[in-house]
């Protein structure tokens, strides 16, 4: 089984859209596969690919502090020692007033509270889809909840829910679309990957870019892939992303040009390779497959 993750330093490159077209390919060719959408702020892989949602669960990935104000005598040790100031004070009733937004789930209020009245309580913090794609694969979506943290974990928790399917069903291949940047749901995103495609795109920033996502790359493969999603863009800089991958031992998977197929194909709902399969960037797509069926094959 090879898990492949897709990542970009920055967002907007085209990841989702790559992810979507790429799985198509892999299931037009036969093979089995699970995709994750591990962008648990944004999380729209199955949209893409007209999903039917099968499953959606729960995750309790954080804890918040609750007060029982019944044996609360109003010393106010909680509030003191709080570092978040997560916790007011109420005047009116002499008791702690916690704001379960700002409150970290530290732990340190119901240890210096003398009458150990604050308790540490889990709380939901983002739920986990699991989609059916009209194309036959499962999609298994991490979604973080307005106003929560720990998105790495959430993302975790996608992929041993993908991990556990594709297990079930015998595949071949999972197919992680990553977050941008280089936060904690990117690290999480990334570990246990036996491959990693990075996205560019020939911006100014692009080399900057690449650079940050490509330390932490390899923190986890030296498997590493490039592909320059519209290329034409901005020419002049496409030879210093070639002079980039050189130095780099990155090998360039393919170039994608502009084309206006792409933004149509996704106001329909539908792969670019679906939905214009002879468009300019469905071709360089198709070629991309067979360069990344080749590297992979010659890595084993």
């Amino acid at each position: 089984m090879k898990k492949i993750t897709i990542v970009s330093g920055k967002g907007g490159v085209g990841k989702t859209t790559f992810t979507a077209a790429l799985a198509c390919l892999c299931a037009n060719d036969g093979l089995n596969i699970v995709l994750t959408d591990c962008d648990v702020d944004a999380p729209n892989l199955a949209i893409t690919l007209k999903n039917q949602e099968v499953k959606r669960n729960d995750i309790y990935s954080a804890n918040i502090a609750v007060v029982d104000e019944s044996q609360c005598i109003g010393c106010q040790e909680c509030m003191n020692h709080c570092n978040f100031k997560a916790i007011k004070w109420s005047d009116e009733n002499n008791k702690p007033i916690i704001n379960e937004f700002e409150c970290e789930g530290c732990g340190v209020c119901s240890l210096v509270c003398p009458q150990q009245c604050i308790q540490l309580s889990p709380i939901k913090t983002g739920e986990l889809i699991i989609s059916e794609s009209k194309y036959g694969f499962p999609i298994v979506s991490g979604e973080l909840l307005i106003g929560r943290g720990n998105s790495g974990k959430i993302v975790a928790e996608a992929k041993k829910t993908a991990l556990k399917l594709a297990e079930q069903n015998n595949s071949e291949v999972i197919l992680n679309d990553g977050p941008p940047g280089i936060g904690c749901p990117v690290i999480a995103s990334l570990s246990d990957s036996d491959a990693i495609i990075i996205l560019t795109e020939p911006m100014p920033a692009a080399i900057h870019d690449l650079k940050r996502v490509l330390s932490l790359a390899w923190h986890f493969t030296q498997e590493v892939g490039l592909i320059i999603n519209k290329y034409d863009l901005y020419p002049p800089l496409i030879s210093q992303l070639e002079e980039f991958a050189r130095d780099n031992n990155l090998q360039i998977l393919g170039q994608i040009p502009i084309d206006d197929n792409v933004p149509k194909a996704l106001v329909n709902l539908s792969p670019i390779i679906e939905y214009a399969p002879e468009a300019p960037a469905s071709l360089a797509l198709k070629e991309i497959y067979n360069n990344l069926k080749t590297y992979l094959n010659s890595k084993d």
